[in-house]
């Protein structure tokens, strides 16, 4: 008799979720968004809390103070835009040489991660956990269409960038 655990319930949720497609593509968006945001939201507070507790100075923002709507633009519209077809030549490149879908997530999410970690090394984290995320989705639905595979990679990276912002502003 084998006994099965929440944990295991989650664990089998989380990975039918990032690594398969999920018809409605607009609610499997939703759900991507909710795991990108919540799992940077915990990874950013425990490695802000470490960078606290091991008294190393903060990197300030690398927002543009001149005019946040360009910044905000930029943010929510043009980088996901293009990171997002980067990130879709780097797996369509891996999956040509028969890579593991798992391992396609990981070295975009870690190459996503350094590139972001030249602007501030404790964003490597966050956007490692996104990547990763954005990656498996764009994956899951690569097999029913390109057009489909990029929205499921474009739509939570732009949401998880605007609910960003919409927090900056707020909490500014």
């Amino acid at each position: 008799m084998r006994v099965h655990s929440r944990r295991f319930y989650f664990m089998q949720w989380m990975r039918r979720t990032l690594f398969e497609a999920m018809p409605p593509l607009w609610k499997h968006v939703l759900w991507l968004w909710a795991i990108v945001l919540f799992g940077s939201l915990a990874i950013g507070a425990v490695v802000h809390g470490a960078v606290f507790v091991l008294g190393i100075d903060r990197v300030q923002r690398a927002t543009s103070v001149q005019n946040a709507w360009t910044s905000s633009f930029q943010s929510i519209v043009f980088a996901p835009f293009v990171e997002t077809l980067l990130l879709c030549v780097w797996v369509d490149l891996l999956a040509r040489f028969g890579s593991k879908r798992l391992f396609v997530a990981a070295t975009a999410a870690v190459i996503a991660g350094l590139l972001h970690a030249i602007i501030s090394p404790t964003w490597f984290f966050s956007t490692a956990w996104g990547f990763f995320v954005f990656a498996s989705a764009y994956v899951a639905w690569r097999p029913a269409s390109f057009p489909m595979a990029f929205t499921a990679a474009l739509a939570p990276h732009a949401l998880s960038n605007a609910t960003g912002w919409a927090l900056l502003f707020i909490l500014d």
